[in-house]
């Protein structure tokens, strides 16, 4: 099978699975607590979280459209655009001492972010490096 076609099915699948483990790593902190004692795994939070991010890449997936993209600026511009709101949305929603996967959301973002600009970037460079070789 076309090793491109793969990726581009199955990266997003992968970047939510990336963060559903990242979420059962960070699960374990339970943050400041008047019982610690009493705390048990938090297993439900932790579904409720998973379900979040698969909301949250589910959106991407349908903006991006991995399977058909190619250089579309529209549909990079729109993820950049989610890419930041989720970023603000994230950074306002930090505070201290909650529990370990009340931050992966946050993370979530911000590692969005960083991956919608490196795509832009290598969108952009792929553009005027193919229109550089073939003027020459």
């Amino acid at each position: 099978m076309n090793l491109a076609l793969l990726t581009r099915r199955y990266c997003l699948l992968l970047y939510w699975l990336m963060f559903a483990l990242i979420t059962l790593y960070q699960a374990q902190w339970p943050g400041l607590m008047l019982h610690p004692e009493r705390w048990s795994y938090p297993w439900r939070a932790v579904a409720i979280v998973w379900a979040l991010l698969a909301v949250l890449v589910g959106v991407l997936y349908v903006i991006l459209r991995p399977e058909t993209f190619h250089r579309s600026w529209g549909r990079l511009a729109g993820a950049l655009v989610y890419a930041a709101g989720l970023l603000v949305v994230g950074i306002l929603s930090v505070v201290t001492d909650m529990p370990g996967y009340y931050y992966v959301p946050a993370q979530f973002s911000v590692v969005t972010m960083a991956v919608m600009l490196i795509f832009a970037a290598f969108q952009v460079l792929s553009v005027l490096w193919c229109r550089r070789r073939n003027s020459a």
